[in-house]
């Protein structure tokens, strides 16, 4: 990700290739988790290898009894048949390949990548 660019400029560019739900919630958790950003950057490849053609959304995922365990989620909607037959090691291997630049840049257990059933 451009580092010249600023922080509103990082998160409009987000809704190029994401579709996002509650983008004002959205926003102000990214102000204090950064690093979110180079993640939903260093995805791009893998999500285009495993999951070409496929819808990409962020959303935030809330837990009322702890606060500080509230987190983003990438949620890959993909067909009920895909969903059925075993997408959870495609996703395993996007996690995986993400997992340096999670250590890298502090991102644990703020950023989550699930995947989800599209409506058609």
């Amino acid at each position: 990700m451009d580092e010249s660019l600023t922080f509103d400029e990082k998160f409009d560019a987000l809704g190029e290739y994401y579709e996002m739900k509650s983008p004002n919630e959205i926003k102000d958790f990214l102000k204090n988790h950064t690093g979110i950003f180079v993640l939903l950057d260093e995805v791009k490849p893998y999500l285009k290898q495993s999951f070409y053609n496929n819808q990409y959304s962020l959303e935030m995922v809330y837990d009322p009894e702890c606060e500080s365990c509230n987190h983003l989620v990438l949620r890959i909607y993909v067909s009920s048949k895909r969903f059925q037959n075993g997408v959870s090691e495609e996703i395993e291997y996007v996690r995986k390949n993400l997992r340096p630049f999670r250590r890298k840049y502090g991102v644990l257990s703020e950023f989550a990548i699930q995947a989800g059933v599209k409506n058609v």
